[in-house]
């Protein structure tokens, strides 16, 4: 729920009022004219077309190309809007340089779950950016802000060019001026219909009349329709989503309110503090039934595999396990809707809304906690995987973001709660970037099996599919480890990151060249660990 949509008055004035309403007015999306010509607007983005058919059609994963193409459309956004003349905002360009920052990611790690984060992170902040002329409203917005801005910004992508192609055709000249470039075109189509049949007819003497001249022509006719699809395909998309959000950046991609579009809408639906305590204080039941009945298996840890028949620790990690970080997941949001639609009356409302929402994040902060206590066990038992990591770390964020509720909207700081939530995630995420999950995942694979006390069985299968972040830590390790591990690692090692295969330039990534430096120093190592036996063995399961 959007703090700027209460109704009623505050020390701004209407409620969705603030410094940033009066530009608004004027950015107002897809209806409003270009401050530059709208062939300025679809040119850059046929050039950035023509750069991303280029770059993103090299084999192997993207890297470098994908930044390239990115940073691409930040600095013809900013271009165009300095061609404009119109001041630019210092806040947009901070949330658009944030974008192009979280898009180094591809160039850094190899990571695929880093990658899609770091591109859903970057489109965020350049929707943030395209949202409004002045980017002070983040700051103030609500988390429904934030969606609604990502929301309209991917809508602008995907049809804001279809304004700038026909703004672009009005601006072409005169009326008279385009009625005679119609008649050229068409008359050199008609002269070129004519010609065809006489060009088949000479062209087929000529060809019978000379070998050299006929293999020229076979030549020049066997063409690649599916390559030429694939570039046509590849450089629509690039060029159709960069002119889309070009557009939005420089008319802004807010939509009109909707009382401006709908008339005079019903005041905001609002609940007495009778009805949210009721929801809350059953909720709250709920969630301490769960708790206690609960209590053992939720923290019995070892001792309750131990005793309980037929229980494996597997069985007690997974058993509802992803069934309570949703339950933790929605938490937030309902207690942000019961803020949202509680009408105060009296001081006693708030104090009973608070008390209750708080004893509701305790309640969850302990679900939480056990949530850890099963990956935990799991892990320890059966090793880290990339699914377990993330859970991990999602679930600390929930549990942050829980705490940042209290601190914040439980104090009537409510406006402060979506900007906190912005910034944490997002450093969630360079911290990801800085901490390397895979190589994380392998250092603590590795540990496990060559722990002296109880050395752990290590999951050949699942160190396969470990990205380029893994690699210098399983060469590293590979001499310490089974002599049934080195071979199939090995051997995986020398197929999947080939020590003398050439890549593109357009697809490099640090990591990757990391891996390979690692691989031509451990090569003579790797080739005769991949010798031994005619066969590989492979070790572990989890």
């Amino acid at each position: 729920m959007d703090q700027e949509a209460v109704a009623g008055r505050t020390a701004r004035g209407p409620a969705g009022s603030d410094p940033a309403d009066g530009e608004r007015a004027g950015s107002g999306g897809p209806g409003r004219t270009l401050a530059v010509p709208a062939g300025a607007v679809l040119l850059a983005g046929l050039i950035i077309g023509v750069l991303g058919d280029a770059l993103l059609r090299a084999p192997g994963d993207p890297g470098l190309s994908m930044f390239v193409c990115v940073a691409s459309v930040a600095v013809a956004a900013l271009v165009l809007h300095r061609r404009a003349g119109v001041a630019l905002d210092r806040g947009r360009v901070v949330w658009l340089g944030l974008g192009v920052l979280l898009m180094m990611g591809w160039v850094w790690r190899d990571s695929p779950p880093l990658k899609l984060l770091a591109l859903g992170c970057a489109t965020l902040m350049f929707a943030l950016s395209a949202y409004r002329p002045a980017a002070a409203w983040v700051r103030r917005a609500g988390v429904f802000r934030y969606v609604r801005a990502w929301a309209t910004g991917a809508l602008h992508a995907w049809t804001a060019a279809a304004p700038v192609l026909l703004e672009a055709g009005r601006s072409t000249g005169t009326d008279e001026g385009r009625s005679t470039a119609l008649r050229r075109s068409a008359g050199v189509v008609r002269g070129l219909l004519i010609a065809a049949p006489f060009v088949v007819v000479f062209g087929a003497l000529f060809m019978s009349a000379d070998a050299v001249f006929a293999q020229l022509v076979r030549d020049f006719v066997q063409i690649d329709f599916q390559r030429i699809v694939g570039h046509v395909v590849l450089f629509g998309i690039c060029a159709w989503l960069a002119t889309g959000y070009l557009r939005g950046f420089l008319t802004g991609t807010e939509l009109p309110p909707l009382r401006q579009l709908l008339g005079e809408l019903p005041r905001r639906p609002a609940l007495g503090v009778t009805e949210v305590a009721t929801v809350l204080a059953v909720l709250d039941l709920l969630f301490l039934l769960f708790v206690s009945v609960q209590f053992r298996y939720l923290f019995g840890g070892d001792v309750l595999v131990q005793v309980t028949p037929d229980l494996t620790y597997a069985e007690y990690a997974r058993r509802g396990f992803f069934e309570l970080v949703f339950a933790v997941f929605l938490v937030a949001p309902v207690l942000l809707a019961a803020d949202w639609l509680l009408e105060r009356r009296t001081p006693r409302d708030e104090v009973v809304f608070r008390a209750l929402a708080g004893l509701q994040i305790a309640l969850v902060m302990a679900i939480t906690a056990s949530a850890f206590q099963r990956l935990r066990l799991y892990y320890s038992s059966y090793g880290l995987t990339d699914s377990r990591l993330y859970a991990m770390v999602l679930l600390g964020w929930i549990g942050l973001m829980l705490l940042w509720f209290a601190a914040t909207v439980l104090r009537g700081r409510r406006d402060a709660f979506a900007f906190g939530a912005l910034v944490s995630g997002l450093a969630t995420v360079a911290l990801l970037f800085s901490v390397n999950p895979d190589a994380t995942i392998a250092r603590t694979n590795v540990a496990r099996a060559l722990s002296p006390d109880a050395p752990a069985a290590f999951d050949v299968a699942y160190a396969r599919s470990l990205s380029a972040d893994a690699v210098p830590v399983l060469l590293d390790a590979l001499p310490a480890l089974p002599r049934d591990v080195r071979c199939p690692l090995a051997r995986h090692l020398l197929r999947r990151f080939t020590p003398d295969r050439e890549t593109s330039v357009r697809n490099w990534n640090w990591s990757a060249s990391r891996a390979r430096a690692a691989m031509r120093e451990h090569e003579s190592t790797l080739t005769a660990a991949a010798e031994f036996g005619a066969e590989c063995g492979t070790s572990g399961s989890g």
